[in-house]
């Protein structure tokens, strides 16, 4: 069971309530690590008179979300600036895909900067620029409830209700605890960080995951 509570395509987040179990819900979270993501990983620097060392426009370029898909190859980039003004992620040639304007960085008058950078698939197990987006998922249950119940490693919520009616809790809330402690439902959350939509984080995670299994499976026959 699936059901989508907020699904933001502006700001690339996604949220759903679902009853899957914690290591199914694990597998795929850890998954999204494995999924190929494009971006900068080599960069020439014919000219840098900015006040940033190369390494530091290095490093920012690397960041730069850029979109991706399953036929994306390798790009080139060109960056080709003179101040006075302000670099960004929009001033690379051709256009990342994504509507951010990162900064880069500024360039103060007759300053000027000159990069060539290639960008190459890779996962998110190799580096942290690989990665596609932040996904974690919790067990669902109200923030102001937590302090009285017990979460176990499995996410099995358990409490003493003698407990609850000694703290006064007022009956609802107890009511909703026994509700709760019944579903064994989590929430799942991804917020994308522009290179793919946050919904197709998690269904290529999955096809990650099948393809894992498909692996494994293969070598045990």
């Amino acid at each position: 069971m699936i059901k989508i509570t907020k699904n933001n395509e502006k700001e690339g987040k996604i949220s759903f309530i679902s009853d899957m179990d914690y290591s199914l819900a694990n597998a795929i979270r850890r998954s999204v690590l494995e999924i190929p993501i494009l971006a900068i990983d080599e960069v020439e620097i014919f000219k840098n008179d900015s006040a940033l060392y190369d390494e530091i426009i290095a490093h920012r370029l690397g960041l730069i979300p850029i979109k991706t898909d399953k036929t994306s190859k390798e790009i080139k980039f060109k960056l080709k600036e003179t101040g006075p003004k302000k670099v960004y992620s929009t001033d690379l040639k051709p256009s990342t895909g994504t509507e951010y304007k990162i900064p880069i960085v500024i360039l103060d008058k007759e300053q000027e900067i000159e990069i060539v950078a290639e960008a190459r698939l890779g996962k998110g197990i190799e580096h942290t620029k690989y990665s596609p987006g932040l996904v974690y998922f919790r067990d669902n249950i109200d923030q102001d409830l937590i302090d009285f119940v017990d979460i176990d490693n499995d996410g099995k919520i358990s409490y003493d209700e003698k407990e609850l009616i000694e703290l006064k809790l007022p009956e609802d809330k107890i009511n909703r605890i026994k509700k709760l402690a019944n579903s064994k439902e989590i929430v799942f959350e991804i917020e994308s960080w522009g290179q793919i939509k946050a919904k197709d984080i998690f269904l290529r995670a999955i096809e990650v995951l099948e393809e894992n299994l498909e692996k494994i499976e293969k070598k045990i026959k």
